[in-house]
């Protein structure tokens, strides 16, 4: 019998990495074909994204498209979170008019690369081709945010963003007043000129979504005070208006959804917290376990529209109505939110890591995580001061 010491496993690693140099070494002097030899004899032993990534970018330096998105796809499929592969695949859907592909996959570099100013135009760009304008000026202000140099595209981009402004804002000066004097008809058209300009707006949506709730149409007063809740989720006047106006359509569970989003909101003031957990207690009776479904069929057609604000909604709706669902839906709710606001987590994360090589006296370190979070952070947010007070001159 062999004693089981004399067993061995060769140790190839220094193969593979000369292996990997001499194929990148090929890459960079243009002989891909070389290069593609040497990363396909790595498949067997060393099969990962990073490989699958190079053998795509060669695929696709050799203008062999199907053989470069294959691999590329095959790279997300082992590392779905940050992969450069997005980057490819995003281009090759748009060269292919697949606009949903294209923000998709824009949308998957976004969530790891926020403060990258072109990830943040091509998704503009694609959603501005798709006609969708709320998602589209949501990501041109991220553009605006985080370019590093002001040439010619940030300027004009710049000054379309600001005329659109100026004319929502004196728009929404009309409407108020035409509300003031109980002309409501007159309201609703100034302020949808007003949200053409300005999709963004907290109060023109908010306003919107109120005045058509006044006059009735309670379809329209939805869609409106959603992207308000959209701009900013801590409005309880918002979320009460929203439970009316599903309320009034016979949209129970959101009507419900929407009174669970309230309750922190309003916990402060006992009789509106009261009030609202009274509401909840009401509509508990008009729902079952399979009322979430519903929910998750809105938000699969959301998501496969690339509208993933109104997707984050429906889906953390799954949850609300039934908290079991938890396990079902938190992946792809985590993943829209990569999609709509990553800074917060990385603000997180930098934050944490600032302060414990802050602590350790590591000032060039922490400096360096400090500075991200000042520049993901909105100037003058509680992180944006904590952090700047912890830069160190070194």
């Amino acid at each position: 019998m062999v004693s089981s010491s004399e067993f061995y496993t060769a140790d190839n690693s220094n193969l593979e990495t000369k292996k990997l140099e001499a194929a990148s070494d090929h890459y960079k002097r243009g002989n891909y074909s070389a290069a593609l030899r040497l990363y396909f004899s790595l498949l067997n032993t060393s099969a990962s994204y990073k490989l699958y990534y190079r053998i795509g970018k060669c695929f696709y330096k050799m203008n062999q498209i199907d053989e470069a998105r294959e691999a590329f796809e095959k790279s997300v499929e082992l590392e779905s979170y940050k992969n450069p592969s997005y980057a490819y695949l995003a281009t090759l859907c748009y060269k292919n008019e697949d606009l949903k592909g294209a923000i998709y996959n824009w949308a998957s570099v976004f969530a790891y690369k926020p403060e990258d100013e072109n990830v943040c135009l091509n998704l503009a760009t694609s959603y501005f081709s798709r006609g969708m304008k709320f998602q589209s000026v949501y990501y041109y202000e991220k553009y605006l945010k985080y370019a590093s140099e002001h040439g010619q595209e940030y300027s004009t981009i710049k000054t379309s963003i600001d005329k659109c402004s100026q004319i929502g804002n004196e728009l929404l000066q009309k409407a108020k007043l035409s509300i003031s004097r109980g002309d409501n008809k007159s309201a609703i058209e100034l302020l949808n000129f007003a949200i053409k300009n300005q999709p963004v707006s907290f109060d023109i949506n908010y306003l919107l979504g109120s005045t058509y709730l006044l006059e009735k149409d309670n379809m329209r007063s939805m869609i409106y005070l959603k992207q308000a809740y959209c701009v900013n989720k801590r409005s309880a006047e918002t979320l009460q208006k929203l439970a009316s106006a599903s309320t009034n359509l016979g949209d129970y569970t959101t009507a419900y959804c929407s009174m669970k989003r309230l309750l922190p909101l309003v916990m402060n003031n006992q009789s509106e917290y009261l009030k609202t957990l009274q509401m909840i207690k009401g509509l508990e009776s008009s729902f079952d376990n399979k009322s979430h479904l519903g929910h998750k069929e809105w938000g699969d057609k959301y998501f496969e529209d690339n509208n993933y604000h109104f997707a984050l909604i429906e889906y953390e709706n799954c949850i609300l109505l039934d908290e079991s669902n938890r396990s079902i839906f938190s992946e792809k709710i985590e993943r829209l939110k990569r999609f709509i606001h990553p800074e917060e987590g990385i603000i997180e994360s930098c934050m944490e890591k600032g302060k414990t090589s802050y602590t350790k006296g590591d000032y060039r370190t922490s400096n360096k995580y400090f500075s991200k979070v000042m520049l993901l952070s909105e100037e003058g947010s509680p992180e944006y001061k904590l952090a700047k007070s912890r830069v160190v001159n070194v």
